[in-house]
């Protein structure tokens, strides 16, 4: 085991990383051990050429299980065990989605949106997985609500698995960015981020001053919006961007702030339907360093703590779900793609580095895939069981 070079240790973690090594990690460590079978991601090469990429963790090491190329930069990655299949999204203002074999990596379908749309860069599955959902944007609505949520169904074509576009639903706001099935299996919730944009003009904020960034629950079966709650007048360029709910109905939040760099707004919120918006704020001294940017949110497999990370600012955060209180942070640089692992989290950085941090005890295991191979991992990693 080694630390790695993605975090920087405070003295509590560096102790407890010692008395770890001290005792001796006879065998598979707990991270290996814990580990679901499969993680995936997009990532990028130093070349530009762009990929999903599955690996999975062995003993101080990743091994690479595939690599597969994408049309341009993915976003984030969704894997179906039931059918044994992923399907990566574009990154904003994509226009297609890639289905591929979970095992071999190998290429199913790539599919393309309708004319008039682009994605967000996320997707997910229904529960049954026989439903696969993304969000979208109708860009040609340039004054009104123009976000969607689109219904495919994952259907066989030749012997192979692709998806067939069926509904689309009003998010009742526009840049809808990651959505996620709420426990109960029926209803949907999605980050309205606020941001008015427009494939000509790549990704630019067309509407700083108006934005109206929202949550909203939907009914997945009849599209009716079921709750949708605003953020306060004053934070209405907080962009919320991403999600992760617990097994316990609470929404974990991360926003982007697009207004004056020198604001300090809460960049991290929970919630629970039929209250209010419950915004986080860590000491002043880590809230600076977060860069008003918040890159991805998950809970660990208990549903107690979550993580936010901030890439921009070379920082990850730990957040206690009940409390609301920042229990631990740590520099990682570009560190951004985060799952639950045991205790812990898994995280992916855009440096190409994989680590581990295992929250009870604050030991970090180094994950390095092994040479030639160096990928830039993108913003979002996912993970899956297969077997």
């Amino acid at each position: 085991m080694k630390t790695s070079p993605l975090l920087t240790l405070d003295r509590r973690a560096f102790l407890a990383q010692f008395t770890f090594l001290l005792a001796g990690a006879g065998g598979l460590s707990a991270c290996t051990q814990q580990s679901p079978g499969l993680f995936i991601s997009a990532a990028s090469d130093t070349d530009n050429n762009h990929w999903v990429a599955g690996f999975t963790l062995k003993q101080q090491h990743a091994e690479l299980l595939f690599q597969q190329p994408l049309p341009d930069r993915g976003h984030h990655v969704a894997v179906s065990r039931r059918h044994g299949i992923y399907v990566a999204v574009a990154r904003r203002p994509g226009t297609w989605l890639v289905l591929g074999d979970a095992v071999t990596g190998a290429i199913h379908a790539e599919i393309t949106v309708p004319a008039n749309r682009h994605v967000f860069g996320h997707g997910l599955f229904s529960a049954d997985e026989l439903k696969f959902y993304t969000t979208e944007s109708d860009y040609q609505n340039m004054t009104g609500n123009s976000g969607l949520v689109v219904e495919w169904d994952v259907v066989a074509n030749g012997g192979k698995l692709t998806l067939e576009r069926k509904r689309e639903f009003a998010t009742k706001g526009v840049d809808p960015h990651e959505l996620l099935l709420m426990p109960d299996g029926d209803t949907l919730v999605i980050a309205n981020g606020g941001m008015r944009t427009h494939p000509d003009s790549e990704r630019e904020v067309l509407n700083a001053d108006t934005m109206l960034p929202s949550l909203v629950y939907l009914d997945r079966h009849t599209g009716q919006v079921l709750e949708q709650n605003f953020l306060p007048d004053t934070l209405h360029q907080d962009s919320i961007h991403h999600l992760d709910v617990n097994a316990d109905g609470l929404i974990a939040l991360g926003m982007q702030f697009q207004g004056e760099p020198f604001l300090s707004v809460p960049l991290v919120a929970t919630h629970r339907r039929g209250e209010e918006l419950r915004l986080l704020q860590a000491p002043a001294d880590v809230q600076s360093r977060m860069q008003q940017y918040v890159g991805s949110v998950r809970f660990t497999e208990d549903g107690r703590y979550f993580a936010a990370s901030c890439p921009r600012g070379n920082l990850l955060t730990f957040w206690d779900a009940g409390s609301g209180e920042l229990v631990h942070s740590l520099r990682a640089r570009d560190g951004c793609g985060v799952c639950a692992l045991g205790a812990g989290f898994l995280f992916s950085s855009g440096i190409g580095n994989l680590a581990a941090i295992d929250l009870d005890t604050l030991v970090i295991e180094d994950f390095a895939l092994p040479e030639p191979v160096h990928l830039l991992w993108d913003n979002h990693l996912a993970a899956g069981r297969l077997s």
